[in-house]
């Protein structure tokens, strides 16, 4: 993965506002997964929502209010300043997808002249992956973190986005059984951190569409580290908890494979 930049500072949790800006007008839903890479991978067919041993629904299509995130985002976010992102990974998607159905490795769409960190279109794609860091975040009570929210919103170009992608396991099996079977997904937020100490160092997130899974994490500087546990104790000891129980309960091959690891 490319070598990028840290998170800090924050500012504190509003789950009313934007979780990109902070504004508080004019707000609207996130999609988890794009609706128009849903409808790429799954036509006109009525789609399914659901977790595995936990039930599913149908939804009325890939625009369905049901892909959102229940972290809000204001319109200006949501329409201009994230457009060139959305736009940049639709395109980036489309190279990837084709790798991947090539027998390619997908990896090499981030050496693609337009998709590389010099490329006209690398930190866009990466934006659109920095938005929806953002979103799990906050979805969790997370503060805002500054560094990566500017950057989502094409306000800054400091990067904070590690990207690499492969073919999704869960996928791969479920051609064995089921043979064209449209799927997609996305992996909530993962947090990662030190073994003796418990603290956060790493936020970490998947997202897939037919094949290609797409793995993403942004990372804390020690000052960010910090700042959190002065600042917002709750969300630190939250994150806390989750290193804590990763290290006392490892999870299992067939998991880590399933989440990316």
């Amino acid at each position: 993965m490319p070598t990028t930049s840290a998170l800090s500072p924050f500012s504190p949790c509003d789950i009313s506002s934007c979780c990109l800006c902070g504004s508080n007008q004019s707000l609207s839903g996130e999609h988890k997964i794009k609706a128009a890479i849903l409808r790429t991978e799954f036509g006109r067919q009525r789609l399914v929502i659901g977790r595995r041993g936990e039930g599913y629904r149908h939804v009325q299509g890939p625009g369905s209010k049901a892909f959102h995130f229940a972290a809000p985002v204001c319109a200006p976010c949501n329409n201009a300043r994230t457009r060139p992102a959305d736009l940049a990974f639709e395109e980036f998607h489309a190279v990837v997808r084709q790798l991947t159905y090539d027998g390619k490795d997908p990896m090499a769409a981030l050496d693609h002249p337009r998709f590389s960190l010099a490329g006209d279109l690398g930190l866009d794609v990466r934006r659109y992956f920095a938005k929806l860091l953002c979103c799990h975040l906050a979805e969790v009570g997370a503060p805002r973190q500054e560094a990566l929210s500017e950057f989502a919103i094409g306000r800054s170009d400091s990067n904070g986005i590690q990207l690499a992608m492969d073919k999704d396991h869960t996928w791969v099996h479920s051609q064995t059984e089921f043979p064209g079977l449209p799927f997609a997904a996305h992996g909530g937020l993962a947090v990662f951190g030190d073994r003796q100490t418990f603290s956060p160092s790493t936020f970490y997130s998947t997202l897939t569409a037919g094949p290609v899974r797409y793995k993403y994490q942004a990372r804390l500087t020690e000052e960010g580290q910090a700042q959190m546990a002065a600042e917002t104790p709750e969300f630190f000891d939250w994150c806390r908890d989750r290193v804590r129980a990763g290290v006392a309960q490892p999870v299992s091959e067939e998991t880590k494979l399933v989440l990316g690891l």
